[in-house]
């Protein structure tokens, strides 16, 4: 895409279900299950975004959860086609935009420890290494939790 200021962000529908289980599908090793995805599209505490150009399919989608005064990042997801373009900074601060609008203090989350594209995007919002939790993945891969004050 030439113009990547054409690109919205704006909440989730249901009716976005199958287009974000595509992406899932596409992006992630560990993909989430349509119930999963539907669970969240329906969860009040949820904040679920998606990245989506003009009259076209959905490119990106950040998912969270609000718990108390703590914002949770379950999941986020750029199509490769359009990562290294700034999407998916866009999309964790537009998650942490809401989260601050709705009192939250804080932003945590779990990161595979290889997945470096990924923590240099939370890195860039803002966000610090915490600590690892060895062997979290059902692989066994090690997940980075990091987090960020608001």
């Amino acid at each position: 895409m030439d113009n990547l200021r054409d690109i919205i962000i704006r909440p989730a529908v249901p009716d976005d279900l199958a287009q974000l289980c595509a992406l899932e599908q596409a992006c992630s090793r560990n993909p989430w299950s349509r119930n999963g995805m539907a669970g969240e599209l329906s969860n009040p505490n949820s904040i679920f975004f998606v990245l989506q150009p003009p009259e076209n399919q959905i490119i990106g989608f950040a998912c969270s959860a609000l718990i108390l005064n703590e914002l949770h990042i379950l999941e986020a997801a750029v199509f490769p086609d359009y990562r290294n373009s700034g999407l998916g900074s866009m999309l964790i601060n537009r998650l942490l935009s809401e989260a601050t609008a709705k009192k939250a203090a804080r932003a945590c989350l779990e990161v595979r420890a290889l997945n470096h594209c990924a923590i240099r995007v939370y890195e860039k919002c803002g966000f610090k290494r915490d600590g690892t939790r060895k062997g979290y993945y059902q692989d066994g891969e090690d997940a980075v939790l990091m987090s960020k004050n608001l």
